[in-house]
């Protein structure tokens, strides 16, 4: 059986005789209005098809497995005729379009040729074509039309009312199966869709080794691992995916089976990471179709905006003290409960259809939850957020000069991953004298707290393949990492501004210069004095600092005591310091904070923007730099 590297080479082998006899009667046919004219033969009178080559094909994007396409065919045609001086011979090549009709099933079979015209060039509607590789062009403005149009043949009930869909149905409706197995031992990947039958290997747990195991075309395999390691959500979103893939790209496996001899299974790999469109191969153009319709199928848009209209007149009226922010939290749940997806899933589809303020919910920022907040509509535009990790603020305070200057003397405090004014009406204390929000701010962060801009960058680190043979799949690995950068916005010049005026009004400058007047020149002195203004005992402030006391007695009574970073920081984060008065405090230990050392530029960040937060907190920002905690945990009693 021959083997053929494109489809173009399949269908002329399979379809020459056919199109030959097609093309030369069309050729002889419409001899007199074709261009068949050539400089040695201007009026020809005889025209015969020697040969042609199909040169590409375009597809139609039909249902099932049946394929439409157009094959272009570049011919080479004896013309003869009269010439200037005698009666001539010579060959023209023109082009003509083969359109024809088949399927596409283990093999391409039943093809009639249904057309043929002289060629043209001209600008396809790509919505209604496969690329050359039988993959469907998703536009991401269709996605929405797309999904309705999955549901329309499969759940058309799922259009007419708000419901979480049955699975089950539409695996049965689109003639799949489901069968469960731990597919790896990491529990890595979700799921699979096989397109032909193959042999696989699975793992078993009892045994803890891979065991072989038959799978039938049309197969999609699950890991039962999904739910307890994630939820319910996750598991329908799993199934929901492979179900796009069987529905949207069957075709494209059915076309690779095409180019090899008994082939049963595909082997697909795929480098991880984010690609330029223009990059992106078959697979990833596949995966990222998927990904986009799953949700938007399980969630289907107008529904899915009735549902939530119709929760925020409840929650509004049954909890109409609360502020917008906890009754968007409080959507969203019931949203992800109503429709069967995850938390994430339920807040990115109410975003995506308009709902601004789920933005500010359920986000699960280094290893924990942050309070809910939320802002204006319109004050955040696409990949904009108010929130910004630690490890990117502090790269931000160290290479950006207009952001290390706005927040670095006071007047912005870092607290719930935000840089918020520093005033009374914006902050207040917990009942562990922590930094936090408060209830206004965190129902207008837009008013108090700076923008940030999102970037996408490449995930590098991992190598894990997405793809194994015959199948699409899910993987848990991220395939790119997001960071924050600072943006010189409008609104981030009103809130500049603000902070600047509240400031003024605070008059904390003249606070801050009477108190720096009244400090003592000695550390062991100066160290006494803030502890009295603080109301700290050694005692209390050992707990704040997580510094012994002896180590305390002996730094507030050595003259000569061998001061380091790591203590200094600890007792001045132990008392929550303003960063003036610890720059200060560092000075009379004899400790200066070298600008381009990482260490010092971690702790400067600390001393500054971290101030009002515990001194775990801060150990946590240093563990996630590799760097050794603050505290007893690094410390041994003098």
């Amino acid at each position: 059986m021959k083997e053929f590297s494109s489809f173009e080479k399949y269908a002329g082998d399979l379809l020459y005789n056919e199109i030959f006899q097609r093309l030369d009667s069309y050729i002889y046919g419409n001899k007199d209005r074709l261009d068949l004219a050539t400089y040695e033969v201007p009026a020809p009178s005889y025209v015969k098809l020697e040969d042609f080559e199909v040169i590409s094909a375009w597809f139609d994007n039909a249902p099932g497995y049946q394929l439409v396409f157009d094959l272009i065919c570049s011919t080479e045609v004896e013309v003869s005729g009269r010439g200037k001086y005698d009666y001539e011979t010579d060959t023209a090549t023109p082009r003509f379009v083969v359109s024809c009709i088949g399927v596409l099933k283990d093999g391409l079979h039943d093809v009639r040729i249904t057309k043929v015209d002289t060629y043209c060039e001209k600008k396809f509607d790509l919505q209604k074509r496969l690329s050359k590789n039988l993959v469907p062009y998703v536009f991401a403005k269709n996605l929405n039309e797309i999904a309705e149009d999955f549901l329309a043949r499969y759940c058309p009930k799922a259009l007419q009312t708000p419901m979480k869909l049955p699975l089950d149905e539409i695996i049965k409706h689109m003639g799949l199966r489901m069968v469960e197995a731990n597919i790896t031992k990491n529990c890595d990947i979700f799921g699979q869709i096989y397109f032909s039958d193959a042999e696989i290997n699975v793992y078993d747990k009892e045994k803890d080794k891979y065991v072989p195991m038959s799978i039938k075309a049309g197969t999609i395999l699950v890991d039962p691992e999904v739910f307890f390691m994630r939820n319910i959500g996750s598991l329908n979103n799993t199934i929901m995916h492979e179900c796009v893939h069987w529905d949207k790209h069957k075709k494209y496996f059915e076309l690779q089976k095409l180019f090899r001899n008994k082939v049963s299974s595909i082997s697909c790999h795929v480098v991880e990471g984010v690609q330029p469109e223009g990059k992106r191969t078959d697979l990833q153009w596949m995966e990222w179709q998927a990904n986009a319709l799953a949700p938007r199928i399980l969630m289907p848009a107008k529904m899915t905006k009735k549902k939530i209209e119709e929760l925020l007149i409840q929650y509004h009226m049954e909890y109409g003290r609360l502020g917008e922010a906890d009754i968007m939290e409080m959507v969203i749940m019931e949203l992800s409960d109503f429709f069967g997806v995850s938390l994430f899933a339920a807040k990115l589809r109410a975003i995506d259809l308009g709902y601004d303020q789920a933005v500010g919910v359920l986000n699960y920022y280094d290893y924990r939850y942050l309070p809910n907040y939320s802002f204006k509509q319109g004050a955040l535009k696409k990949a904009q957020t108010f929130v910004i990790k630690v490890q990117d603020a502090i790269y931000e305070t160290a290479s950006n000069p207009e952001f290390a200057e706005m927040v670095g003397d006071g007047t912005f405090i870092y607290t719930g991953c935000m840089f918020c004014i520093n005033q009374s009406k914006y902050i207040e204390e917990d009942e562990d004298g922590n930094a936090r929000l408060t209830e206004y701010a965190r129902n207008h962060v837009d008013e108090c707290c700076i923008k940030f801009d999102i970037i996408e960058r490449k995930n590098s680190r991992y190598g894990t393949q997405h793809y194994r043979e015959c199948y699409l799949c899910r993987d848990i690995i991220s395939d790119s990492f997001t960071e924050t950068k600072f943006i010189d916005t409008s609104g981030n010049q009103d809130v500049k501004q603000r902070a600047e005026e509240l400031k003024k009004l605070r008059d904390i400058t003249a606070e801050i210069k009477r108190i720096q007047k009244e400090v003592p020149p000695t550390f062991g002195a100066a160290l006494i004095y803030h502890m009295r203004r603080r109301g700290y005992t050694v005692e209390a402030l050992s707990s704040s600092s997580l510094i012994g006391p002896k180590t305390i007695q002996n730094m507030r009574n050595q003259d000569d005591y061998p001061f380091s970073l790591p203590v200094v920081a600890a007792l001045c984060i132990g008392m929550h310091l303003h960063p003036v008065y610890s720059e200060d405090l560092l000075g009379k230990a004899g400790i200066g904070l070298i600008k381009y050392n990482e260490e010092h530029i971690v702790y400067k960040y600390l001393l500054t923007e971290y101030y009002k937060a515990s001194i775990h907190e801060c150990n946590e920002v240093l563990a996630a730099y590799d760097m050794p905690v603050m505290g007893t945990e690094r410390l041994v009693e003098a």
